[in-house]
């Protein structure tokens, strides 16, 4: 999943426009988000830094390499996870392992139809 995409699902997870997550972030219109949104620019060093500052509820490590939940835990000072916020994590990890799942399933069917080619040869 590219950073794109997280961007995009913690937008919707925060259930804020895109001009009101860009305003979060210090920018007077939402131009430079909708060009990272689109893959025309990758998100600087300063912007990650601002959203992470706008959000302190979210996962750094998650957000740049997608690895974690999309909020933090508990246990962390910093964040206040509420139980609304938990469901998105939940889901959004249902939703990694159904296209993981997904993946696997694929590889499996090709690896047998070319057991299945090798056998009949």
């Amino acid at each position: 999943m590219t950073i794109e995409s997280r961007l995009q699902q913690l937008i919707d997870a925060l259930n804020v426009s895109v001009l009101e997550f860009a305003r979060q972030l210090g920018e007077r219109r939402g131009e430079k988000v909708y060009h990272i949104l689109h893959g025309r620019l990758k998100p600087r060093y300063d912007t990650i830094e601002k959203i992470l500052v706008a959000y302190p509820q979210v996962n750094a490590d998650w957000l740049l390499r997608g690895e974690g939940l999309m909020f933090k835990q508990l246990d962390s000072p910093s964040a206040a996870i509420t139980t609304e916020e938990r469901l998105r994590n939940m889901e959004f990890l249902l939703f990694q392992l159904t296209e993981r799942i997904t993946l696997l399933q694929q590889t499996n069917d090709q690896l047998l139809a070319e057991i299945t080619a090798l056998k009949s040869r």
